[in-house]
Formats: C-alpha cells, sequence, structure tokens
C-alpha cells in the first residue's frame, strides 16, 4: 500500500507528471513550486554526514578541483573477531571548511519519505530505478565538471543558490558524457538561477555545467535510470536463438546478418523482450520494498508501552 507522500514532495511529484504528460525536448524549469523547502534540510545532511557508519562509497568530496580520497580516512575496531569500519571525519570536516564540494548518494536508502517518492517516479516509467542524491557547493567548487547525463533528471533547489548552464542538447550516450570542457559543451544555450523550491527538469543528453557564485548551494537530484534490457542482454539472447536457428554453412554475409536481424524483428523475440522487461520492473518494485525497510524495524515499539 501506497504511502501519502510529503505535501512538498507531492508538489513535486505534479510538477513531474506534468512533464511527463508532454515532454520537453530539453529542459522545464519552474520557480517556486516548494514553499520554503523543508524536507531535506542542511541539518538532515549533516545528521547523515555524521553518522559514524558512514562509508566513503556513500560520498563524493571535491576540493580545489580535486577529489578527496576518503578511503584513506577508514579505520576498524575488532569487537568479538568481527571489524567494524568507521570512518574518521577529521578529513572531511576539515574539507568542507575549507569550501570543498560534497554529494551525498543513496537518499533513498538513507530517508524513507525520499523513497516513497522515488517509487512514484519509477512507477512513471516502463522501467526505471532512480537514483536520488544531495549536492552541497560553496562557492566557487563544485562536484562535478560540466557533463551530459544519460538519463533523465529532475532537480529541486532546497537551500542558497545555484547557476545551471544549459547547452545545446547532444545525442543520448552511455560514452564520453563526463568532463566535458567548453569546446565539448558548445555555446550557453540558457542560464538558470536555482532558488530555494525552484525545479528542474532537463533530459537525457543535455550538456551543463553548474555554478556557485553565491556562499552555498543545496539542491537534490533524482537520476531516471533506465533499466530496459541492454544492447548486451538483447544481443545475447539473439545469439542464443541465432545458434538454434542459424543460417545455412558458408552462407554470404548479407544471407546471415539477413537471418539476424529477422530472429531481432521477430514476434516471438520481441515478446520476450517484453516479458523481460516486465520480469525487470518487478523485481525493481521489489527492491523499492526492500529499500523502505532498511530503516524499518518497528519490533522494539512494543518496549515503550
Amino acid at each position: 500500500m501506497k504511502q501519502k507522500l510529503h505535501k512538498e514532495l507531492q508538489a513535486l511529484l505534479d510538477f513531474y507528471h506534468r512533464q511527463r504528460q508532454s515532454p520537453p525536448e530539453v529542459f522545464t524549469y519552474a520557480a517556486g513550486i516548494i514553499d520554503k523547502p523543508g524536507f531535506f534540510t542542511m541539518a538532515d545532511l549533516q545528521r547523515h554526514l555524521n553518522n559514524p557508519l558512514l562509508q566513503p562509497e556513500w560520498v563524493h568530496v571535491k576540493l580545489d578541483g580535486k577529489r578527496i580520497e576518503l578511503e584513506k580516512t577508514c579505520f576498524y575496531k575488532t569487537v568479538q573477531g568481527r571489524k567494524l569500519h568507521f570512518m574518521d571525519k577529521e578529513v572531511l570536516g576539515n574539507a568542507i571548511s575549507k569550501g570543498a564540494a560534497v554529494v551525498l548518494e543513496g537518499i533513498d536508502i538513507l530517508e524513507p519519505g525520499i523513497n516513497e517518492f522515488a517509487a512514484r517516479l519509477d512507477d512513471s516509467l516502463p522501467c526505471v530505478l532512480s537514483n536520488s542524491e544531495v549536492f552541497l557547493s560553496q562557492q566557487g567548487s563544485e562536484a562535478y565538471e560540466g557533463h551530459c547525463d544519460a538519463d533523465d533528471v529532475l532537480v529541486v533547489q532546497l537551500a542558497g543558490k545555484k547557476t545551471w548552464q544549459l547547452f545545446q542538447p547532444q545525442q543520448r550516450r552511455y560514452a564520453d558524457i563526463q568532463e566535458l570542457n567548453d569546446q565539448q559543451l558548445g555555446p550557453v544555450m540558457e542560464e538558470i538561477a536555482m532558488r530555494p523550491g525552484d525545479v528542474l527538469y532537463v533530459r537525457a543528453g543535455v550538456p551543463h555545467r553548474c555554478v556557485t557564485s553565491a556562499p552555498f548551494s543545496l539542491h537534490m537530484s533524482f537520476d531516471l535510470v533506465d533499466n530496459t534490457p541492454t544492447t548486451a542482454e538483447i544481443s545475447g539472447e539473439a545469439n542464443n536463438q541465432y545458434k538454434h536457428a542459424c543460417e545455412l554453412p558458408y552462407a554470404s554475409t548479407t544471407s546471415v546478418v539477413d537471418r539476424y536481424v529477422s530472429i531481432l524483428k521477430s514476434d516471438e523475440f520481441l515478446s520476450a523482450l517484453q516479458q523481460a522487461t516486465e520480469f525487470k520492473r518487478t523485481e525493481i518494485a521489489r527492491f523499492r520494498q526492500m529499500l523502505g525497510r532498511s530503516s524499518a524495524i518497528r519490533s522494539l515499539g512494543k518496549f515503550n508501552q
């Protein structure tokens, strides 16, 4: 049974559904969708960063254009033969005090309300398992250079101010989309100043770069990660079927290609792909439920009665 969303997240979801009804070619920007965002604040970010169980995989930190390797700050204490790992947070704290940018991943795992919202995003598309992360940036410091995303992105500004520079859309791809220089980005198509409560929906393949000209910025991003069968999975199944229905020996290359293409276009093959997509979608929904239970131990409540 679906839980009721926080009213601010419901407003964000309503905005998103309007975009999906008539998807923009490049982006949609809307000011003031949320009035004074409170569903996730700087205090929430600090609470999660203070968690002694936090591991480097959850955090990306960049200072003066260089990534801080938090792996070197990890230690463990042996208790009853088991290693309990923890991070020395001094390096992280010092980096932030010097102006570092910080990305905290897995917000949908850490926050049940965000996980419920992400589940609604998943439901809106054929086969998506969305990710959520929070970006803290300080003036003159960014977590990432100009880049493209392989999937659509939904962004909400939580606090502070951030300028988004959007460039001419490119072919959606998985390769060569990170750390784009000025020449690769091309001319700025649009520049948007994001303030608390503003929302931005950016389509896949749109190069963008963020600039924090204000003292700081805090925003949350939702990546709508496409999980439909990949080219590797599709070709793998096609290869398997070709082994059971291949062209005659010594056939021409053209005949082999024609046979292979006929398999790809067959009703049987397309039906198998549809079944695989539905299976993935079901597994995603189950996985999302597991994420929701990651902070859901309620059995101790009986001791509070």
